[in-house]
């Protein structure tokens, strides 16, 4: 072997801190990544010692294994050279001094630590990892650990690579952050990781081994596990192969590994985790204070209120995302922003990395260069600008201040930081394209960058705030990547499609997000587009069912928001239309607000500790392989199990009416179907072809799929009109109908039966018609096509179908089955029974009730009810005690709104709960901040079925005024 030498700690971090005048040694260049170097001998297996781990020489590769913590270790594979030109953006620990020695026999090399054992395969340079017992965690594959392809793009070095572990075959795989799988596993998937709109890529996999995986590579990537392993493969790797292998003794360990190498989580103001109001959008300044102050009205509680796009001016002109006011619509911003200040509310405004051409923000930018050619797609007066790029960050932020929180604006919503610059929504192909597109940034080409773009924008507007104010900031963005969390940005799920499908998609795809050590993420409550699947959209009782069990869901999100289009959404215009599923919405909002003591403690665990306050079930639960594979339920905090409501019960409408089949429709020859025309012009003015249709129903798609009927020059603007004969095939009652968009109307036997000629989305009508078997009506049916799809179908329900309809509307069932984890038992949320765990059990779910339980030994402090999170800090608490094993909670209080807790200006004490000796301990308080209430009064509950009261205050089974002091109290 060679004789080992070893690299200073001092030298490591100079090198790595860019000292101009450190010289790098063998295994790392000046930007502090890692390179090869030449091995002694000839042997094919050799590996030199450096102070924080080894670099091995294999088969042509050189290998690097070093220490960055003691569970956590960094894997670079090269073959001639790291092609990286700048350092990692996502990783800012260091190297770490952890003491190890190796092991070396004739197969293998072993590094030895307190925690982690890694043994090195001398023919192949696999690594297999281990704890300090030997229990494996996981392993490279033997026979190809990676592959690795020297290619060049855009005129510049770098790899094609990919990464193979071998998984057990019991494993679970979580993580790479929302994909809309529809699964939580990721066992058995292939996954394409590229930002899209409704697509949150994060490269972390998390194992319920105890063990994750991070990916320093930002290009296009494709995970797969298959017959020869868990692979992940990249496009473009300058690096190599570069990951991170983090092991804990639980998961929260592997996440705050993670956390450990690249940023704690900063926390957030308070009412951040209260409810936010959002729509697209509100027009005008007096429209945004109306909804604000019908809110305080009706006492429906609020803490932000949301201005999307277009309060700069049109989506057309030039002014796109200038950090600017339409003067005409929004007047006085600083007004608006006093108003809304004096509401106790905080304002949230959207932004957008692309800059209109006409802002002094694009002029600046293009003094240095700093915008891309391509127009974006919506504006065609505006492009992206570079946030890879220091000098871009700092003039995008100047401007942001100096237009927004200059105005008194609160918090920043960042949209399309995928960052969108072409029509795509969930083609990460066309995305890929789009962004490619882009060319060059000011850290390389966009093939090695394709991803982190939110990453870069959010550090931006991050350090900018943090340089220029003590408020805490909180971002929202469209998209994330590894890192984000240190930038205080939270992620949603982009703009998706309302439906119980997408709702379920939320639940399974939000916690592959935050699982990934991404700890705040949201979406948009009850769908962003209410699409023809429910005409009428809030006036709809589908809908509406939807909407409240969806808000039922975000109730238990790290932050719950509403937002969406097309359809009016704010809580309180249902109060009158709908009081049952209003009481629902208001419930799930309450609940929420009575457990910010609860969620604000938890958020201060997620900074300190890289806590993870959305849970996978098996973050708590890794050894229950029956919680493997839930795809709807999961843990908020350390004490709910909550599984929403995911299918529609109590508002089904009955099942749509059948296309009329070719053998009930006659032309007036006598054929099967119907005789059409169409016409150019929505008033029948331009004849053009003629066809015969066996049935109607059609759904012409968009250009450039469309296959335009009848020569007809486009789909824009058109009619149609079709006649013949409906034939009964049975004696009865018949509903003859029409589903379409835009305007349709059908005549039976010469009279107008029904008339929809009116522009608009897809929606049905209908009449009733009494025949005789074999009876023949003539029928006309008429269409325009104007703004919305092209749908039109004739339908009808027979005599048979409706009475099979009638004998099938019986009670809906309602029940909702839940597996409760081993290892712990659970109470129901609402009735305090008490279940074991290890087993189903089920739940009648009215509207305004969902599945929602309690592990025993839980502690959970509530507050009241208020209009915002931060009203009434003085309130009395209740302290929930859920019996049945030892449990401690930490209850933490702050001001709410700075950073002074970095400065230690904070307090915490801990509820403590003795099983055995029935006594719950309200310990010290630690710590002091200007503002602490020094003495609250404590209703303490120790739960059982007598004193279950859902939402409202439990009576209390004894009472104490806590100052500071430490109380025991013994049930």
């Amino acid at each position: 072997m060679e004789n080992p030498t070893a690299l200073s700690t001092f030298a490591l971090l100079a090198i790595l801190a860019g000292s101009a005048d450190a010289k790098p040694p063998a295994g790392l260049d000046t930007n502090g990544h890692l390179t090869p170097v030449a091995a002694a001998t000839a042997a094919p297996f050799s590996y030199t010692l450096i102070e924080h781990g080894v670099q091995v020489r294999v088969g042509g590769a050189t290998k690097n294994v070093i220490f960055y913590g003691p569970n956590t270790v960094r894997v670079n594979t090269t073959l001639d050279g790291n092609f990286w030109r700048h350092p990692s953006i996502v990783v800012t620990g260091k190297p770490a001094a952890i003491p190890f020695k190796t092991r070396d026999n004739a197969d293998s090399l072993t590094l030895e630590s307190k925690l982690l054992h890694i043994v090195i395969d001398k023919a192949t340079g696999a690594l297999t990892f281990k704890d300090a017992k030997g229990k494996v965690y996981t392993r490279e594959n033997q026979a190809a650990p990676q592959t690795l392809r020297k290619i060049e793009v855009a005129g510049a070095p770098t790899y094609e690579a990919r990464n193979t572990f071998t998984l057990k075959p019991e494993e679970a795989i979580y993580g790479f952050g929302f994909t809309g799988e529809g699964e939580v596993n990721r066992r058995n998937k292939e996954l394409l990781l590229v930002q899209t709109n409704i697509g949150i890529v994060i490269p972390v996999m998390v194992s319920s081994e105890r063990y994750g995986i991070l990916w320093d590579s930002y290009s296009k990537m494709r995970f797969k596990d298959g017959p020869e392993g868990a692979s992940l493969w990249a496009e473009s790797a300058p690096g190599g192969v570069d990951y991170y292998f983090m092991a804990g003794a639980t998961l929260d360990g592997v996440v705050a590994g993670y956390r450990d190498l690249t940023g704690a989580a900063p926390m957030y103001p308070k009412q951040a985790f209260g409810l936010f109001m959002s729509k697209e959008r509100y027009e005008t300044q007096d429209r945004l204070l109306e909804v604000a102050q019908t809110f305080r009205k009706e006492r429906f509680p609020l803490d932000y209120i949301v201005q999307d796009w277009q309060y700069w001016g049109s989506d057309k002109d030039g002014s796109w995302s200038g950090m600017t006011w339409n003067r005409e619509r929004f007047p006085d911003p600083k007004g608006m922003t006093k108003a809304i200040h004096d509401m106790n509310l905080k304002l949230m405004v959207s932004i957008w990395p692309s800059i209109g051409n006409d802002t002094a923000l694009g002029k600046e930018l293009d003094q240095h260069g700093l915008r891309f050619e391509p127009l974006h797609w919506i504006s065609k007066k505006a492009r992206i600008y570079d946030a890879f790029s220091p000098e871009g960050r700092k003039i995008y932020f100047k401007h942001v201040k100096q237009g927004l929180l200059d105005a008194g604006v609160d918090a920043l919503w960042m949209d399309g930081t995928e960052v969108e610059v072409g029509t795509a929504v969930h083609d990460a192909a066309e995305t890929e394209r789009d962004i490619k597109l882009l060319g060059t940034n000011a850290l390389g080409d966009f093939t090695r960058y394709l991803n982190p773009y939110s990453l870069m924008t959010t550090l931006g507007t991050y350090e900018g705030q943090r340089a220029t104010s003590n408020q805490r900031v909180f971002t929202l963005t469209r998209s994330a990547w590894a890192g984000a969390q240190r930038t205080a940005a939270a992620s949603w799920s982009g703009d998706t499609r309302a439906s119980w499908k997408t709702l379920q998609e939320q639940i399974n795809g939000g916690v592959n997000v935050t699982v990934t050590g991404t700890p705040y993420w949201t979406q948009d409550t009850a769908g962003f587009f209410v699409s023809s699947d429910f005409p009428g959209g809030e006036k709809n009782a589908s809908y509406r069912e939807l909407y409240a069990r969806w808000l039922q869901y975000a109730a238990f999100n790290p932050l719950m928001r509403i937002h969406g289009t097309n359809v009016e959404r704010e809580p309180y215009i249902f109060k009158q239309s709908d009081p049952e599923m209003y009481k629902a919405l208001r419930d799930a909002v309450h609940l929420r607000y009575r457990l910010l003591p609860y969620i604000y403690s938890l958020s201060w665990k997620v900074t300190r500790d890289g806590y993870t306050m959305m849970r996978p079930l098996p973050m708590d639960f890794p050894d229950d392989r029956g919680v493997h594979n839930i795809n709807d339920a999961f843990q908020f905090g350390p004490s709910f199990l909550v599984h929403p409501v995911t299918r529609q019960m109590y508002r089904i409408p009955p099942p749509p009416a059948a296309t009329i089949p070719a053998t009930a429709l006659r032309t007036p020859d006598g054929k099967p179907g119907l005789a059409g025309q169409y016409f150019e012009g929505r008033g029948f003015e331009s004849p053009k072809g003629r066809t015969v249709d066996a049935t109607i129903d059609f759904q012409w798609p968009g250009p450039p799929l469309a296959d335009i009927p009848a020569g007809l020059a486009s789909l824009d603007s058109f009619s149609a009109r079709w006649t013949g004969s409906i034939v009964a095939p049975e004696d009865g009652e018949y509903e003859l109908g029409v589903e379409g968009d835009d305007g349709f109307r059908l005549h039976i036997d010469g009279k107008l039966a029904v008339d929809d000629w009116r522009n608009g989305g897809k929606r049905y009508a209908n009449t009733k018609v009494t025949l005789k078997q074999g009876q023949s009506v003539a029928v006309t049916l008429e269409y325009y096509q104007a703004t919305s799809d092209r749908n039109l179908r004739l339908a009808w329900r027979t005599p048979s179908q409706i009475a099979d309809a009638a004998k099938n509307a019986g009670v809906p069932d309602t029940t909702m089955r839940t597996y409760l984890p081993a290892g712990a038992d659970w109470y129901d949320f609402w009735t305090h029974e008490r279940f074991g765990g290890g087993k189903t059990v089920s739940k009648d779910v009215p509207l305004d009730i969902f599945p929602l339980y309690v592990r025993a030994g839980a502690i959970v402090p509530m507050g009241p009810v208020v209009q915002y999170a931060t009203e009434r800090p003085d309130a009395p608490h209740e302290i929930r005690v859920y019996p049945g094993a030892d449990g401690k909670f930490t209850v933490y209080e702050d001001d709410n709104e700075t950073y002074d807790y970095e400065k230690g200006r904070y307090a915490t004490y801990d509820l403590v709960w003795n099983d055995a000796a029935r006594t719950l301990t309200v310990g010290a308080r630690k710590g002091s901040y200007p503002g602490l209430v020094k003495a609250r009064k404590l209703n303490l509950v120790l739960v059982g079925p007598a004193n279950a009261s859902a939402i409202e205050p439990a009576a209390a089974t004894k009472a104490i005024t806590y100052s500071g002091k430490p109380v025991s109290v013994k049930f």
